[in-house]
């Protein structure tokens, strides 16, 4: 998925667990599966951030704190912790754009009455829940389904490109 009006644009791969805060024009890639991506992007001053994150919430029932290592594994922190970086930089909610991706059931639910939430689901409604409580609106999103996502986020625009990945079919038989 080769941007060619970007092709001289630093380029930066955000790894599960990380959160990318900047104000320079770059391209973050990312790919997800039940993982969650936020993006929220100031167009006044070209701020923006992005996390993929792991899990819907920290273990520590205080949440991470600043200096925590783990913060852009879990949704609840990424985005208390993207949300202070633009408060620090002078920016109220109601000015970011905020996206949301991610969040497949990667794994075969079977009978969903019986099942509970996927990860991916649980990851979703944890992002959601954590940008109503820090007055964040969602422009847009793209979650659930049962496929990954790779996705593109020019930080100088806040456009986000996304590609789905249709998984591999496996051809292979096991003879008994």
């Amino acid at each position: 998925m080769p941007l060619p009006h970007h092709a001289d644009r630093p380029q930066h791969y955000l790894k599960p667990g990380e959160i990318y805060c900047t104000e320079r024009p770059v391209v973050v890639t990312t790919v997800l599966g039940s993982c969650v991506s936020v993006t929220f992007y100031h167009r006044a001053s070209g701020l923006a951030a992005i996390c993929h994150v792991l899990q819907p919430q920290c273990p520590r029932s205080t949440g991470c704190t600043t200096g925590c290592e783990a913060m852009g594994r879990y949704a609840t922190c990424a985005i208390d912790a993207m949300g202070r970086w633009m408060a620090d930089c002078g920016v109220r909610p109601g000015q970011v754009e905020v996206k949301l991706f991610g969040g497949a059931a990667m794994m075969g639910r079977g009978n969903r009455r019986i099942q509970p939430p996927s990860v991916g689901r649980l990851n979703v409604q944890a992002a959601l829940s954590s940008l109503q409580r820090l007055a964040f609106r969602l422009k847009v999103a793209d979650v659930g389904g049962a496929t990954g996502r790779k996705i593109l986020f020019d930080t100088a625009s806040g456009e986000v490109w996304l590609k789905r990945l249709i998984p591999a079919m496996v051809a292979d038989t096991i003879e008994a």
